[in-house]
């Protein structure tokens, strides 16, 4: 069982199981350490919690990521619409700079040229 060590409440075996382990440590003894003091399971546990935590950034990850590509690909749809728009503004600007446009505005507005004589219609 994992005991959280309270240093305002330290008993005297915890603090002589603290110091055979800093001794085994500064001896370079590190298995000594870990024998016997149920650190194995401790670690499995370490372990599993960290294996679940990565699944669950990459879990995060892996949504991000295809939220991410839906995403680009509605700008790239905007983007290819928006680019037929353009295209089709452009050639309507080339058909408002022709003669013919001109020409065409000029008669619905009842327009003629000088040697031209207008007919109106009876009504």
């Amino acid at each position: 069982m994992l005991q959280i060590l309270d240093l305002r409440h330290i008993t005297p075996d915890q603090i002589k199981f603290l110091f055979e382990i800093s001794a085994y440590w500064a001896a370079g003894d590190y298995n000594a350490v870990v024998r016997g003091q149920g650190v194995y399971r401790i670690l499995y546990v370490v372990f599993a919690l960290g294996t679940a935590h990565l699944a669950l950034l990459c879990g995060v990850e892996l949504q991000r990521y295809f939220a991410q590509e839906q995403q680009l690909q509605l700008v790239e749809a905007q983007t290819k619409a928006i680019a037929a728009e353009v295209a089709s503004i452009r050639q309507e600007l080339v058909w408002a700079d022709s003669p013919d446009y001109l020409e065409e505005k000029a008669r619905s507005l009842g327009y003629v040229f000088p040697n031209e004589v207008l007919h109106a219609k009876p009504r």
